[in-house]
């Protein structure tokens, strides 16, 4: 799997990372952005990364002028006197009266999303703690719902450590073959909690994460054989706050179809890796990722 190891950087930093100018162009955004909320806007008290862009598990868009997003949440002071979706309209109205942002706002349910068109968009979520717990806001129903970002990051963080850094790389190339492949639906969110699901603290050290290729093979077998036990969609709760699930953008026929094509590429993976010759291994690979994997 020597080889292996080499050609999976080599594609990560090729075709799957998001590129450093981009990255770039992100942070100075996001430092415009928090820097202007933060001067005007009432209750605001910091600033956090959240999702792909906390874990850092962002990918590049499978075309160059495709957009991606980041998402970052600004942690604001309780109103006794807002309803939950003011303080969504709150941050929109503040970046309203930035002439750099008045003409890049869309309004979302959770959020406040700022579009650098042919790049990316920002989604600003404001969030809020009460009695020791966090909780977004939902502007169509004016709800308060619970949250634990930071939690959920801890989580990955601690499987990731047991992995020796690989499942990170893992979680990019699973996004990578939805994108690229174009076969199957499944939020970034939803990925990356199946693949951590499939990290336990007895592997640590052991053949089955000791390279990014070994890991992946062991995301998807482990993965494969969960969705076989169900037929019928399951909850994929959230792992640190169990009354969140992951499912809303799912339903039973996406569930069936990604159920087939997870079992068809952990066949695929296995085939790879267990390959008599380095050849025959780079083919079963470019199954998966592409001709452009082990050039």
């Amino acid at each position: 799997m020597a080889k292996n190891n080499q050609q999976f950087a080599e594609f990560l930093k090729d075709e799957v990372n998001l590129n450093k100018s981009r990255l770039d162009r992100l942070e100075t955004a996001v430092g415009g952005v928090n820097g202007y909320l933060k001067d005007n806007l009432t209750g605001y008290q910091s600033m956090e990364r959240q999702g792909s862009y906390a874990l850092s598990t962002l990918i590049k868009p499978v075309d160059d002028n495709d957009e991606y997003d980041a998402d970052i949440q600004i942690v604001m002071n309780p109103n006794p006197n807002w309803d939950a979706k003011d303080y969504v309209l709150e941050i929109r109205r503040t970046l309203a009266g930035n002439k750099t942002y008045a003409d890049k706002l869309r309004l979302k349910t959770r959020c406040v999303t700022v579009d650098y068109a042919g790049d990316f968009h920002l989604d600003v979520v404001p969030r809020v703690t009460s009695k020791g717990k966090h909780y977004v806001c939902n502007r169509i129903d004016n709800e308060f719902e619970e949250t634990d970002g930071n939690g959920y990051r801890e989580w990955f963080n601690e499987k990731n450590r047991i992995t020796r850094g690989n499942l990170k790389q893992v979680v990019k190339y699973l996004k990578y073959l939805r994108d690229h492949k174009n076969s199957f639906t499944a939020k970034s969110i939803l990925l990356t909690t199946l693949a951590g699901n499939a990290i336990r603290e007895s592997g640590t050290r052991t053949p089955e994460v000791s390279s990014v290729a070994d890991t992946l093979v062991t995301v998807l077998s482990r993965m494969d054989n969960y969705l076989q036990r169900h037929s019928n969609m399951p909850e994929i709760k959230n792992p640190v706050l169990r009354v969140e699930n992951f499912n809303r953008h799912w339903d039973q026929r996406k569930y069936a179809n990604f159920r087939d094509r997870i079992r068809s590429y952990a066949s695929t993976a296995k085939q790879a890796k267990a390959a008599p010759s380095g050849e025959k291994s780079i083919q079963l690979w470019q199954e998966l990722f592409g001709d452009g994997f082990g050039k």
